[in-house]
């Protein structure tokens, strides 16, 4: 096993990911229970769900089975932050479920607001019931892109009056699909009166056959990560945050407000600052779902995991100490994940590529080692050490295998998509997941070293870089 200097890197690349394979295990196994609400307080909630995001069903339900959990003191506004919902179309879709949900589960006392940067989404959304609120372009604060945005918001609530006690911000992105648990689930939350800002789980079935196989595959590890994210919000500080999926109260974003600076990762600051004003009690999680979509083509996943990496190497140094040591060593893990997959299939090649390229000797020698082989001399040749690491890397390679097939399971749990296909996805999964594992860790492997060259060689000016729109 220790005979080549490649294995030796290989292996090392993969025992550093012992460590968060055994928390991720250990996440599973511990908030499975509340990962998502199942009881959220209404019997023919899944019911209700199922049939609203199968069948995208905007017609009239009854609402006659309301329940307590609905008589909430308090306004939720469900805001979608976007580019431009003339130029994505799917904004329509967010408001529209919102409206459905909210019906279905007879709650009334909210509002959806459209956030945007295009003033022709006035004239796009004029039928549809929902706040349009044009960023102004020549507004400025300490923020960019996004964070520019939902601070605009902020001072717009501000001056309405709508930043108290009372008003609760329930953020969605552009894809975002509410469902009647999401609505059900955020109330109980609120009523229950332990935090002020909580999340659920995200999964991705929507335009899941319409994305690249590779992309929609590579969103599988996301739902199983979120595990995690229990963790993260009720045993704060999170190393981060879903920009979406976030209920705030709005007095709290208020006082936090989104003025970061230059940073990709607002979220992620905005989670951390809530901790560090508020306190570990003022974070929870209210396990209401909320449905998105993969990224449609390999060019936009790299560019949103890109977008999360530097996003965490510009807010590094404003963390304390610990924090940004979790934050350095999960983001390292990430790096060295494609280092180890390039190693990993290196090896694969230079051992099959000659053996298929004589096909007779290699023949010759495979039927003489089977000749050869016995359980008894292969454990007597094999060192503790070799059986030691051997079983370590056996243990990460199946949670890394098993990570894609549960978050397959959730994404496509309400995808409409029918058992056999769900089978050969599966599958298909099972097969490409060296290739996905490459897919998923290349953006990481890119944005630190493009970051860190960067930073050496204009060490002087933050950099803001590029932003790349994701279509949907």
């Amino acid at each position: 096993m220790f005979d080549s200097p490649l294995v030796i890197l290989a292996m090392f690349f993969w025992l550093s990911y012992v460590p968060i394979a055994a928390i991720q295990l250990f996440r599973l196994i511990t908030n499975r229970k509340v990962f998502v609400d199942k009881d959220p307080g209404k019997a023919t909630v899944a019911a209700a769900t199922t049939t609203a995001v199968v069948a995208h069903n905007h017609s009239t339900t009854n609402n006659s089975n309301s329940n307590n959990n609905n008589n909430v003191d308090a306004t939720v506004i469900f805001q979608i932050t976007t580019r431009s919902a003339t130029r994505t179309p799917v904004v329509r879709r967010g408001i529209e479920s919102v409206i459905e949900s909210a019906h279905v589960t007879g709650f009334h006392n909210y509002q959806v607001s459209v956030v945007t940067d295009d003033p022709e989404d006035e004239r796009t959304l004029g039928d549809i019931r929902c706040e349009v609120v044009i960023v102004d372009k020549g507004y400025q604060t300490d923020a960019i892109r996004k964070g520019r945005a939902l601070q605009y918001a902020v001072e717009h609530r501000r001056r309405q009056g709508k930043n108290t006690k009372k008003y609760w911000i329930f953020h969605m992105d552009d894809e975002s699909y509410v469902t009647p648990q999401t609505v059900l689930a955020a109330l109980k939350f609120i009523k229950k009166g332990r935090g002020v800002a909580s999340e659920g789980p995200i999964f991705y079935p929507l335009k899941f056959e319409s994305a690249s196989r590779l992309t929609a595959i590579a969103e599988s590890i996301r739902p199983f990560a979120c595990y995690d994210c229990v963790s993260q919000m009720t045993h704060p500080p999170p190393l981060h945050m879903h920009g979406s999926n976030l209920l705030v109260r709005s007095d709290v974003e208020d006082a936090i407000g989104w003025k970061f600076g230059p940073t990709l990762a607002e979220d992620q600051m905005f989670g951390f600052k809530v901790y560090e004003k508020y306190g570990p009690g003022s974070m929870g999680w209210h396990g209401g779902m909320l449905l998105e979509q993969p990224p449609l083509n390999i060019r936009d996943h790299f560019f949103q995991r890109r977008r999360w990496v530097l996003g965490t190497m510009q807010n590094m140094d404003k963390f304390p100490a610990l924090h940004r040591f979790k934050l350095m060593y999960k983001s390292v893990t990430y790096f060295l994940g494609f280092a180890s997959a390039v190693a990993s299939t290196f090896i694969m090649l230079s051992n099959y590529i000659p053996a298929a390229l004589s096909p007779a000797s290699s023949l010759a020698a495979f039927e003489a080692e089977v000749r050869s082989f016995s359980i008894a001399n292969e454990l007597a040749t094999t060192t503790p050490l070799e059986i030691g690491t051997g079983a370590v890397l056996l243990f990460t390679s199946i949670v890394w295998l098993a990570s894609y097939q549960l978050g397959l399971y959730l994404n496509l749990k309400y995808s409409g998509i029918g058992w056999r296909k769900k089978v050969s996805l599966h599958f298909q999964t099972l097969l490409l997941s060296p290739v996905v594992g490459l897919v998923e860790t290349f953006p990481a492997f890119w944005a630190m070293i493009e970051y860190q060259l960067k930073k050496k060689k204009e060490p002087q000016k933050v950099q803001t870089y590029d932003f790349y729109v994701v279509n949907k």
